[in-house]
């Protein structure tokens, strides 16, 4: 088990400071996300700093900063693309298995981030005319992005994208790119909403299972909710599943570090509990 957490989950001064607090807590590493206030490879010397400080690794990077690739103008998706492919070249320079992509957020959601397609019916309905445009720019991004690091499609649930919401869309995607560099991510919060059977969904994904996100039932940290971790981690245990398992949750209420240190020793113990049968 590989456990990390977005360093926005830990308190500290900076980014050195946050990677210690971190590894204080008993974390393995750090997934980077800093929504939209930084570009994540304009911080290399101090990202740098605070891996050697703290001796944790960078696991993963969660999302570009420019925003989804599908957009309906030209000129804005080639500038969210060169951001794609720059951010997985600067995750493959630090060691980070991969880079987490929302391909379209619902426009009602995050309207300016997802405009609207276009509507070219006959020729294609939207889900048709989106999949299609997805698997030509993640063409272009497996020629282009130089290393290996992945790119994890997320599936979100239904109230935050119209397009992707579910593990076995994401992995139909993965199948279709036909590239080992295109993967998935399956976020447990997510899930809880999308699918009927989180263990059942994630064996039958396992073949392009990259990476995973932990929260639970309310977007707590786990153990405050009611999300089965045991059930979950079995099958991720079953499938052989040797990626990152990253929290990403809100706020969750009490001191921080108190919770992250609470937070880790609950996912080993649920991890540990979680023998195949």
């Amino acid at each position: 088990m590989r456990l990390s957490a977005h360093q926005k989950l830990l308190p500290g001064a900076d980014l050195s400071e946050r990677f210690q607090r971190a590894a204080e807590c008993g974390l393995d590493g750090i997934e980077l996300a800093f929504g939209r206030t930084a570009r994540v490879y304009d911080l290399h010397a101090e990202i740098d700093r605070a891996m050697a400080a703290s001796g944790l690794p960078v696991g993963s990077i969660c999302g570009t900063y420019e925003g989804p690739i599908i957009h309906p103008d030209p000129s804005e998706r080639e500038s969210r693309l060169a951001d794609l492919i720059r951010t997985l070249e600067f995750a493959d320079a630090i060691g980070a298995r991969g880079v987490i992509l929302v391909p379209l957020f619902s426009s009602q959601y995050w309207p300016e981030m997802s405009p609207p397609m276009p509507d070219m019916s006959p020729f294609a309905d939207e889900d048709t005319l989106t999949t299609n445009l997805l698997l030509a720019m993640l063409g272009q991004v497996t020629e282009r992005a130089a290393g290996k690091a992945a790119v994890y499609l997320e599936p979100l649930n239904r109230y935050e994208a119209t397009y992707l919401n579910t593990v076995g869309k994401a992995a139909d995607l993965c199948s279709a790119a036909g590239h080992p560099r295109i993967q998935l991510m399956a976020d447990l919060f997510h899930m809880n909403i999308e699918e009927a059977d989180i263990p059942a969904s994630l064996r039958a994904v396992a073949p392009h299972l990259g990476h995973v996100h932990l929260a639970d039932s309310q977007r707590w940290l786990p153990g405050h909710g009611h999300t089965d971790f045991v059930g979950a981690f079995r099958a991720l245990r079953e499938i052989e599943f040797d990626g990152w398992l990253a929290l990403e949750c809100m706020p969750t209420p009490g001191d921080p570090l108190e919770n992250m240190r609470g937070c880790v020793q609950y996912l080993r113990g649920c991890w540990e509990r979680a023998t195949p049968d």
